[in-house]
């Protein structure tokens, strides 16, 4: 491996590193009530969710506590942003955090909190027989995931597209560049030039020597007329 592509390594690990310390940093912020979770909300796409490090490859070892201390706190607020009169005891409460581990261990953080926000807010669909996991990952985290792929997918195409745009304006330069470069004016320039070069100097023996030698060799077949032109331009008696 030469020392670019280590280099390049490392700066993808460090970037890496720094992004799962900074969910870390924010974890803790919330489980210390020094964060709002509302300031994380605003502005907060599914977009943005694509750069962040994923919850499995985070909360594990000593930092798993941190993990469902700070789920727990979501789902709590989540839930409690519903009017039910009926409310999950900590029992539950403790099951639908282990379940939503569970589901997002693939996924951010930034997604378990734009997902409650995205569920709280109606644009799954509104309820009327309050919250449980059936309702929560049985039929909105479904539909949250068909948004996140299409997402990803535009972004793609997007990224595609923006690449064949710069292929084809490089491709149009250098076309560009070609033709002019090749027009048959510029090529019969450049022939004669060349002759001219070769031919500098000779007398008409070896001019006549040169183009019999040159009709021996098919390549030179496309400039025999020009080198023969330089009959007129070179003096002497000599007869052919």
């Amino acid at each position: 491996m030469d020392n670019n592509n280590k280099q390049t390594q490392k700066y993808s690990q460090l970037q890496c590193n720094l992004r799962q310390q900074k969910t870390l940093d924010i974890s803790k912020a919330i489980i210390s009530g020094t964060t709002s979770v509302s300031g994380i909300e605003i502005g907060l796409t599914i977009k943005n969710t694509f750069e962040s490090p994923n919850m499995k490859s985070i909360f594990k070892g000593e930092n798993g506590q941190i993990g469902f201390s700070v789920v727990n706190i979501l789902v709590k607020r989540f839930l409690e942003s519903f009017g039910f009169a009926t409310k999950m005891n900590d029992t539950q409460i403790e099951v639908l955090t282990v379940d939503t581990l569970e589901k997002f261990s693939y996924e951010s953080l930034e997604d378990i909190i734009l997902f409650f926000k995205m569920a709280r807010t109606g644009q799954f669909g509104s309820t009327m027989r309050g919250v449980d996991s059936n309702l929560i990952f049985g039929e909105w985290y479904p539909m949250y995931l068909e948004l996140k792929s299409i997402e990803r997918e535009k972004i793609y195409q997007k990224d595609k597209d923006s690449l064949n745009k710069d292929s084809l304006t490089i491709e149009n330069v250098r076309s560009a560049y070609q033709k002019q470069k090749n027009t048959p004016q510029q090529l019969h320039d450049k022939a004669v030039k060349r002759i001219n070069e070769i031919t500098e100097g000779f007398t008409r023996q070896e001019l006549e020597d040169l183009i019999k030698v040159w009709e021996k060799d098919e390549s030179k077949n496309p400039y025999m007329r020009l080198l023969m032109q330089k009959r007129l331009d070179i003096g002497g008696d000599y007869k052919f």
